[in-house]
């Protein structure tokens, strides 16, 4: 009767489950961690490292995190997990945008309205709801195992940032930096207040364009008139000059059918009769530009109001008719030729986006600007004027938040003056910045470079108020004694005290009782966020240069852009020393993604169904420094990358259950071991580089690689013969337990960052070390057992023959000669250069085979290091370790009956 002698072999279990539900453990970890003051006695630990810090961008505080949020987070806190893990003092504080238009809008939408309620009391609807919307978001946060101190952070609605701000304007007061203008900036009807060019998109629309007869009032030019052309026909009305290129030559044509005279540019003429559908046309006259200087013209709206013709740098023979209508009040351009001409930019619109009654026309007034392009089509229509409409497609300006179309348009607002700064901002930047993708301190410089004045007022009501005072005159005043007297009293009372008291109480006593003002508007929010490198540097006593900012690649006209101006005019010093960007994170296919498609993806749900680790491990696989794709196909494959990575630790695990690294660690090593503990090193060393260059889909191939190649495929798969059957105390156990041990410290090191519940898992099924609260308060474990490269080269001239051996193994099995490497007996005939591999001690345990036999003679080896042949070993099969012999002792082999017996 043959004995069952599976009990004997020293199959551990642990209680490391095989399946994770990282859905349910994860909230239970995280809670452990929260309760424990985890990230807290991490910073007491390292608090007198050097410092490494972080500054998180302030995500807007309004709606549930979506998944490009997810991204940054979890990017971010790769990196500061990682510093405080190899020696480091990282802190993280989170912060919240919360000022500004979409919160106002969205209290609007539960049925306030913000004209009927005292402005201290709209206020206080904003705040709250902002408050809100941070206490979903941050829990929402928690769920992806963010490390931070969750009841730490900045928020730009709390006095001590807001005073924080009002330090920096009160600077840019002190530098003369700060003006009020009337000047075309954008401005958004659907928003109702003036935006910064980083609150600017650009979308496809299809507008009307027009060419418009304007009649020449000179006698010279009897029955003459010049053809201007514009997309935008509601701007007519507001039409002052003509603009010319004064080397352009210009022609007066007639045309059949029309008993008037045209002039238009002569580069132009062929194109625009074309589009017209002019027949016939005769050149009667040719000038240069600059004799058509001066002529007067009716203007083509208003029966009593004429314009002149005038020399513009920006007109081109690129597209029109090589003379431009010139509308000061609604163009930067035209703004700018109007004032040098003396006149007073006209803009008779109102916030709304409505004519306004300076149009001082009824059929306009009240009418919103884009309806009025009918309007104004039929009636230069009735008047003959109208030669040509017809619908173009074009880019055209939007306002980023409510995706509506944007207008110039002349507005009193108050500016930045960058040209004073701009110099020593490119010069901060070029000499301290270091930015990734390298080519990506150009595309700053170069939108630095391009801004000369930042609008910085908004006529909105949720924000930090402008200091500013208007006298009688209605002159504004900000004279820097003034505005910090004002500041001094903010300071004690809160920003709220601006809405509700009288102008006198923040005045100094010898401008009080002259019947002054207050500025209504508020500081853009560019203006907030961009503060708030200055904020947590007076607040949290951290220390600006910040050492790293990671945003998405949108926030180069943005929260990049603002915060080293306002960084760099505030004390000279840069925002931060290094600046890395992501890209958008879009579908399966690439497409963008969208609420209206219907293919958007809530990383919250794929933390509830499959784990905040496989979406953080998602992260950690893509090229984040392009746009990434996310989807159901590729969710499954990270998680099956997850399984192996979860199950190799395991499997690892179970086989240390009965090893005491104290008592049973084995310094005395065999050369396969040697190795294993090499390729650990290279392998750490890699990562370690790819963690610091934020390399990270790189450290996911190389986890995959190093579990897939060094782990499965090689040391874990061989060592089975040992760990299973050898005796339990035996030296050769305990060395490859001991290589084991010091393997799975490298996954758990590697994967801290990453894998933060699952290695969190992994630590308390430890057995026989003494262990801290958390994982996450275990620094970097320095592994180095490098080898010289003779041994190395040795070595790896035995994976290439183990692979010669799988190959001939595989053919083998194909053929039906075998159906385990272990029955096999293998011929090995080596090139000469490789004799040494016979020396290799337990080769055949290695190659996992029966047993080797080696020929003599390296003719016609096809292989890289050796051609293999393959026969079925023939005898017996050990009952206990399954491996055959030609002899066996009661059913079991010679090494099987010492290790029971």
């Amino acid at each position: 009767m043959e004995k069952n002698y599976k009990d004997t072999l020293l199959i551990y279990q642990t209680d490391f489950e095989m399946k994770a539900d990282l859905k349910l453990k994860e909230s239970k970890i995280q809670n452990k961690w929260l309760s424990e003051k985890i990230y807290n006695k991490r910073l007491k630990q390292v608090k007198n490292r050097p410092t490494f810090t972080l500054h998180d961008g302030p995500p807007y505080a309004n709606g549930n995190i979506h998944v490009g949020h997810s991204l940054n987070k979890i990017l971010k806190d790769f990196i500061v997990r990682w510093k405080n893990q190899i020696g480091f003092n990282s802190n993280y504080i989170m912060g919240w945008d919360t000022h500004g238009l979409p919160i106002e809008t969205a209290i609007a939408k539960t049925g306030v309205d913000r004209k009927t309620l005292s402005p201290v009391t709209f206020r206080e609807m904003c705040k709250n709801y902002a408050l809100e919307q941070i206490s979903i978001q941050s829990e929402q946060f928690k769920r992806l195992g963010i490390f931070t101190d969750y009841d730490v952070k900045y928020i730009t609605l709390t006095q001590d940032f807001e005073n924080s701000e009002l330090n920096l304007y009160l600077k840019m007061i002190e530098k003369q930096l700060i003006y009020r203008d009337l000047k075309p900036i954008f401005w958004s009807p659907s928003s109702e207040s003036a935006l910064a060019e980083a609150e600017i998109e650009y979308a496809e629309v299809k507008s009307p364009s027009i060419y418009v007869a304007c009649q020449i009032k000179d006698e010279k030019f009897e029955n003459t008139y010049f053809v201007v052309w514009t997309t935008t026909p509601w701007t007519i009305p507001g039409n002052q000059l003509i603009a010319i290129a004064s080397d352009l030559e210009y022609v007066q044509i007639s045309v059949k059918n029309d008993s008037r005279y045209f002039i238009i540019a002569n580069d132009l003429l062929q194109i625009v009769s074309e589009t017209i559908g002019w027949e016939e046309v005769k050149v009667i006259n040719k000038y240069k530009g600059i004799e058509l200087k001066g002529i007067n013209y009716h203007h083509p709206w208003y029966e009593q109001k004429t314009g002149f013709t005038v020399i513009g740098d920006h007109v081109t023979s690129e597209s029109g008719t090589g003379l431009v209508h010139t509308a000061g009040g609604f163009g930067e351009d035209d703004f700018k030729i109007v004032k040098e001409n003396n006149l007073e930019a006209f803009a008779p619109i109102d916030k709304q986006g409505k004519f306004d009654v300076t149009v001082n026309d009824k059929k306009l007034e009240g009418v919103f600007y884009e309806d009025a392009n009918k309007i104004i089509g039929e009636y230069l229509s009735k008047k003959n004027l109208l030669l040509k409409l017809k619908f173009i497609k074009h880019s055209y300006p939007h306002d980023w938040r409510t995706k509506k179309p944007v207008m110039w348009k002349a507005t009193h607002q108050w500016f930045i003056g960058l040209d004073k700064v701009k110099k020593e901002i490119d010069k901060v930047i070029v000499e301290n910045v270091k930015t990734n993708p390298e080519w990506s301190k150009e595309r700053l410089r170069n939108i630095i470079k391009d801004r000369n004045d930042w609008t910085i007022s908004r006529q909105r009501l949720w924000g930090v108020p402008i200091i500013a005072f208007f006298d009688k005159q209605k002159n504004p005043h900000i004279e820097f004694e003034v505005v910090k007297y004002a500041i001094d009293v903010i300071k004690q009372k809160g920003t709220n005290v601006w809405f509700e008291l009288p102008a006198d109480d923040f005045l100094p006593e010898k401008y009080r009782n002259q019947g002054w003002t207050k500025e209504k508007d508020i500081l853009d929010v560019w203006f907030d966020s961009g503060s708030s490198n200055i904020a947590l540097e007076q607040n949290f006593n951290l220390q600006r240069p910040f050492d790293v900012y990671l945003e998405g690649n949108d926030q180069y006209r943005g929260w990049f852009n603002s915060s080293m101006i306002n960084s760099v005019i505030f004390d000279g010093k840069p925002a931060y020393k290094e600046l890395l960007t992501h890209g958008m994170t879009n579908d399966e296919k690439g497409k963008k993604m969208s609420k209206s498609i219907g293919n958007t993806i809530d990383p919250l749900v794929i933390a509830d169904e499959l784990g905040a680790d496989i979406l953080r491990l998602w992260v950690l696989s893509t090229d984040f420094t392009d746009d990434q794709r996310i989807g159901n196909e590729i969710l499954k494959q990270v998680s099956e990358s997850y399984r192996k990575i979860r199950n190799t630790m395991r499997f690892i695990l179970s086989n240390l259950v009965d090893f005491d690294p104290n008592l049973n660690y084995k310094k005395d090593l065999e050369e396969v071991d040697l190795f294993a503990l090499h390729n650990l090193s290279i392998t750490k060393d890699k990562i370690k580089q790819a963690f610091e260059n934020y390399q990270f889909n790189n450290v996911f191939k190389l986890i995959n690689n190093y579990i897939t190649n060094d782990l499965s495929s090689f040391y874990l798969d061989f060592i089975k013969d040992i760990i299973y059957v050898e005796a339990k105390d035996s030296i050769r156990r305990r060395q490859v337990q001991t290589v084991m041990y010091e393997q799975l410290w490298a996954l758990l090191d590697m994967l801290k960052p990453i894998l933060i519940h699952t290695v969190e898992e992994v630590y308390t099924h430890m057995k026989n070390i003494k262990k801290e609260d958390s994982i996450h308060l275990v620094d970097w474990k320095e592994q180095s057992f490098i080898q010289k490269d003779e041994f190395v080269n040795r070595w790896n001239a035995v994976l290439a023959l183990r692979n010669d051996v799988n190959e001939a193994l595989e053919k083998a099995r194909n053929e039906k000669i075998i159906k385990k490497g272990f029955e096999a007996k293998i011929f090995i005939q080596l090139k000469k250069d490789f004799d040494y591999i016979k020396k290799i001690k337990d080769l055949y345990q290695i190659l996992i085979v029966n047993s080797i036999e080696f020929i003599s003679g390296e003719e016609n080896i096809n292989y890289k290091v050796a051609n293999v042949s393959v026969e079925l070993k023939q005898g017996l099969k050990c009952q206990r370790c399954w491996a055959i012999f030609d002899n066996l002792i009661d059913d079991i082999c010679q090494r099987c009956h010492e290790v029971i017996n």
